[in-house]
Parts: structure tokens; C-alpha cells; sequence
């Protein structure tokens, strides 16, 4: 970073920036010092209108869905770390990001890895603005040295929450590493309760009243 930075002394006398990438801050005050206003973030209201009319929710990769999801410049997109150093997703996620051409995102990964180091070359482009989180590694080393064109944020699990909880930090899209998906939970759900009913049922495994007819009089 090439900017000027304000700083503030906060209650512990350290030094610290009254703005993050363009955000004033409150310099910490003390145990018990702060009392934080307002409500805590929610995410927007959905219904069965945002999905296809056949439940089928799926995508065919994760372009598509980044596509669908709406993604534009200056976005947040998030990734949880669960894979930890064997993690590929979050990377296929900027990637993909890159491909459709938007800039200036806000990386906000629980924690990330030497195995994501790759997010360099993604910054370099324009593509990423800043880190905000844990970075380890190469993305550490190049946070340190000052190339990040934002501020890096380092932020615990529960600084993390917080952030999200209180505002501070609004998530547009989430990406998460997951075994399988599956049509629109509610009718899927509905569907698969009601075909597995009707199979039973045919097979004498059930009356009308649901109780299985092994000997129930």
C-alpha cells in the first residue's frame, strides 16, 4: 500500500489505522468500554420464485453459479477452511471469478493456505483487492510486505463472526466445499417422504394410518 494511513493510539497505546479500505474504525477502548448499537445482519428474504420451477437448483460448474449468484465488481466472497492446506475450492472460486472478468473482490476465507497461494497472481490482475482473515504462507508473506493493494485484515474465528453478525462485513456469496447436492431441499424433501410412503405401501408395508402390518390389529 502506497497511501497515507491515519493512525490513532488505542487503549493499550498502540498505534492503529482510523481507516480500513475505506472504513472509519474504532480504535480498541477498553474492556467493557464500547457499546455497539443497531441489530444484527440477516440475510434477505427468499422464496420458491428464486429457484427454478422444477426445484432442480443445481448447476452444471461453478462459473455458472457465480454467474447466477450475480457476481460484480467489489463483491465479498467468502470460503470456510475446513480442508485447510488440501483445499482447492476457494481457488476455483476466484478463478472462475477472474473468468467472467469482475475486479476488486474482498477475499474473506475463515483462514487461508499455502495451497491457495496462486491468489497472488489473482491479486496482481486486479481481480482480488484484499484479504480479510487468517493468511498463511506465500498470501502471509505478501500481505506483510505491503503488496496488497487494500489493507489485509486478519481476523479470528470469532472476530470473524462478529463481523458478520454486526455488519461490519456483508457476505454476497458464499462458497463451500460439500460431498453431493441436491434438488431444492423442501421439495425434494417433500417428494422423496412422499414416493417412499407410496412404495411401502404398495409393498404391504403400511396401512392407511401409517403403522406397519406386521400383526398390528
Amino acid at each position: 500500500m502506497s497511501e497515507r494511513v491515519e493512525l490513532a493510539h488505542n487503549a493499550v497505546g498502540r498505534a492503529v489505522p482510523t481507516m480500513v479500505n475505506g472504513k472509519p474504525q474504532i480504535p480498541f477502548l477498553g474492556v467493557a468500554k464500547y457499546q455497539p448499537h443497531g441489530r444484527k445482519a440477516a440475510p434477505a428474504i427468499c422464496s420458491n420464485r428464486d429457484y427454478p420451477d422444477n426445484g432442480d437448483k443445481r448447476v452444471a460448474d461453478l462459473e455458472t453459479a457465480l454467474r447466477k449468484c450475480g457476481l460484480r465488481d467489489g463483491m465479498v466472497i467468502s470460503n470456510h477452511h475446513h480442508l485447510r492446506d488440501g483445499d482447492k475450492v476457494a481457488l476455483m472460486a476466484l478463478e472462475s471469478a477472474a473468468r467472467i472478468g469482475v475486479k476488486d473482490l474482498v477475499w474473506f476465507p475463515s483462514a487461508s493456505f499455502p495451497s491457495q497461494k496462486n491468489a497472488i497472481e489473482l491479486m496482481e490482475k486486479g481481480v482480488i483487492h484484499h484479504i480479510e482473515g487468517s493468511m498463511n504462507g506465500p498470501l502471509g508473506d505478501y500481505c506483510t510486505q505491503g503488496k496488497m493493494r487494500g489493507m489485509g485484515v486478519l481476523r479470528s474465528h470469532g472476530g470473524r463472526y462478529q463481523a458478520i453478525q454486526d455488519g461490519e462485513v456483508h457476505v454476497d456469496i458464499a462458497v463451500i466445499a460439500a460431498p453431493t447436492a441436491d434438488f431444492f431441499w423442501q421439495r425434494g424433501w417433500l417428494a422423496w417422504q412422499v414416493g417412499l410412503w407410496l412404495a411401502r405401501f404398495r409393498a404391504g408395508g403400511f396401512d392407511l394410518r401409517g403403522s406397519r402390518n406386521r400383526g398390528h390389529r
